[in-house]
């Protein structure tokens, strides 16, 4: 090896050093598990049993606690010889190094009276991964102290109270996204379907000041190569036994629409694979329920691992809790987030009506079906788990844009597809001088939400 590539060589070994990953979970509340890649594990605020989360079993190098509350408090859930970064005593900034990395201690108030009403918070801020933390526990304060500020400066990903009532507002903690500038600022302490204070706001609510903002699941693995350059504000899904995606995209964290097709995934004991054999689909297949909101839902599909059910039409835009139950007995839960719209492609057929591929391609000019959910509300309504009508169609209140390579296509027909429960059918004409060749993005566009797939088109 020659000088210059051995200099090259220990260059990109540095740089490597520098940006290793690390696995951010949410356990719930303010809650977070972050792992470093080969490096130390560190656990924010460990909540009681009793508010609704489960501390998961694993071995923390350094645990964290902001305040003295038992959604905070729980050090003894977790396991491991850590060391107890503890905010409760701190009235003044202090520096503590554990496992390696360097926390300081931020004091803090959880109310805007100077802690008259709820006490005292600390400010948690540390390096890990070569991240910039910070953790704001139970921040009650309308406004940050100089010295706060003076510590707060640059960071990469925030941990911010967004639920309101014991906290500062939804408002101002996007007024203090919009002052710190953090690269990510996570938002946690709101209402779940899994546990959380009632008084505090959920979702939608808790994330309302912020737009837009990302949806991501109960894990995320970041760097700080990989971070954006520019804000963004994320709301993860706690941690859970299951987990409920877009059955057309099975992209975790996503939410899913009313009305639409979801798919839960996760462990199902007893659950004996078994499909929906006709319309209207059954409220149960087998011993297996799915149950949205405490409503038995319609069933496709079920299995030790995988369940396919719609959503109620009716279902509000929030979290709501889905609950798996077989033989009656509740054996897993999921949260599931739903928005308005939420786009995810089966399948594209052409105009013959046979599915798009490099052996069946389509023509420019020609009307291409899509098949997708996630399509929202429908007029006229249809009863959950009925197949739709051909007379009279249902169609969509609301129009999707479908871009073809970034182009902009015309609509002919958007709404349920005939003869199936919760399936969105999109008629869309081709220019007759759009680009061809294989694997061509084609992309419906709704909301927050989008999905893309790969279509064929020839001359």
């Amino acid at each position: 090896m020659t000088r210059a590539a051995v200099s090259l060589f220990l260059l990109s070994a540095t740089l490597y050093a520098q940006s290793p990953n690390l696995s951010i979970s949410w356990v719930g509340q303010s809650s977070f598990v972050l792992r470093s890649d080969a490096g130390p594990t560190v656990v924010t605020d460990p909540p009681a049993p009793s508010i609704g989360y489960t501390l998961p079993s694993l071995n923390a190098d350094a645990v964290t606690i902001t305040h003295n509350h038992t959604d905070h408090n729980n050090s003894a859930g977790v396991g491991g010889k850590f060391t107890l970064i503890d905010g409760r005593p701190t009235t003044t900034r202090q520096e503590v190094t554990a496992a390696g990395l360097q926390f300081v201690l931020i004091p803090g108030y959880h109310d805007n009276q100077n802690g008259s009403l709820r006490g005292p918070n600390t400010i948690v801020r540390w390096n890990q991964s070569g991240l910039k933390i910070a953790h704001f526990g139970d921040l009650g304060q309308d406004q940050l102290t100089p010295a706060q500020l003076a510590d707060l400066q640059n960071l990469d990903v925030i941990f911010l109270p967004a639920g309101g009532f014991f906290t500062i507002t939804p408002e101002r903690a996007a007024a203090y996204v919009n002052e710190l500038k953090p690269r990510v600022a996570i938002l946690m302490h709101y209402r779940t379907p899994l546990g959380g204070a009632a008084q505090t706001a959920g979702l939608p609510e808790a994330a309302a000041s912020f737009s837009p903002v990302l949806y991501k699941p109960s894990t995320v693995v970041v760097s700080a190569n990989t971070l954006p350059s520019s804000t963004e504000v994320w709301v993860m899904e706690p941690a859970a036994d299951a987990v409920a995606v877009n059955a057309a995209t099975f992209t975790a964290g996503m939410p899913v629409a009313p009305g639409s097709i979801a798919s839960l995934f996760g462990k199902f004991s007893g659950s004996a694979t078994t499909s929906a054999g006709a319309f209207p689909l059954p409220r149960k297949l087998a011993e297996t329920e799915v149950l949205v909101a405490g409503k038995a839902a319609p069933l496709y599909y079920v299995s030790s691992g995988q369940l396919n059910f719609q959503v109620p039409a009716a279902q509000t835009p929030g979290q709501v809790l889905a609950e798996v139950r077989v033989g009656g007995q509740v054996i897993a839960r999921a949260p599931v987030t739903v928005i308005p719209y939420a786009p995810g492609i089966f399948a594209v057929a052409n105009q013959d009506g046979r599915a798009n591929s490099a052996n069946n391609p389509a023509h420019p000019g020609e009307v291409l079906h899509i098949y997708a959910t996630g399509q929202g509300a429908v007029n006229p309504a249809v009863d959950d788990g009925v197949a739709a009508p051909a007379q009279p169609l249902s169609t969509s209140t609301s129009n999707p844009n479908v871009f073809f390579t970034g182009r902009q296509l015309a609509i002919s027909y958007s709404g349920l597809a005939p003869g199936f429960a919760g399936v969105w059918q999109l008629d869309v004409a081709l220019p007759s001088d759009v680009p061809t060749g294989p694997d061509l993005p084609l992309t419906v566009q709704q909301g927050i939400a989008g999905h893309s797939t790969a279509v064929t088109v020839v001359r």
